[in-house]
């Protein structure tokens, strides 16, 4: 059964001389593994560089269990088509090394086959796009860290992190937070980070 989806690319391994084993996140919040075969070659149905992390792509993928996700699945990438390629952000070296800590973090704590409702797909488009043309990359980087690990449930909430975690990833640079609550903040978020990713590895 062929599926068609939207997805931001999360990461990309090189697979033998030709091929790539793509991680993406779907509209559901689903994280989905996609079997590019030839996609170093095909300029055709790959070209452009499409296929890279941060990027947001139309796809179409056979799916041989037939269903739409499933754990420990690998689905046939069949075709990929650029939606939205965050171009300021391969501008600035600062803006594009944010947003690969983006999608790095989504992958590191997403679960292949896992859905959250959409939210994290729409909160991690929303901070690609806030990248490009903030002017406190510090504080995007702080605020979407604390909004991954609440959606998770292992952030503990106080004054501070309830302020970042009310309002959205755009007005990150608005909030009224002094600097020290700030800090507090991304220490606090940092080594729940920490501890979180150290369980799940």
């Amino acid at each position: 059964m062929q599926v068609k989806d939207r997805v931001f690319i999360l990461k990309k391994v090189r697979y033998g001389d030709a091929d790539l084993i793509l991680h993406v996140l779907n509209a559901q919040g689903a994280r989905l593994n996609l079997f590019a075969r030839s996609a170093l070659k095909s300029k055709k149905r790959f070209g452009g560089g499409v296929l890279e992390p941060t990027h947001f792509v139309s796809v179409i993928y056979e799916d041989r269990q037939g269903k739409a996700q499933g754990e420990g699945s690998l689905h046939t990438l069949k075709e990929a088509s650029l939606i939205e390629a965050f171009d300021l952000l391969r501008t600035d070296y600062s803006r594009l090394e944010a947003a690969l800590q983006f999608v790095q973090l989504v992958h590191d704590v997403s679960h292949e086959g896992e859905v959250h409702a959409g939210e994290i797909f729409n909160l991690l488009g929303n901070a690609l796009k806030a990248a490009e043309t903030t002017a406190d990359l510090e504080k995007l980087k702080i605020h979407f860290e604390v909004k991954v690990l609440a959606h998770h449930g292992v952030l503990p909430v106080d004054a501070d992190a309830a302020a970042l975690l009310r309002a959205p990833i755009v007005a990150h640079d608005s909030i009224e937070l002094d600097d020290f609550g700030w800090r507090a903040v991304s220490v606090q978020a940092n080594r729940v980070l920490k501890e979180y990713l150290g369980k799940l590895s």
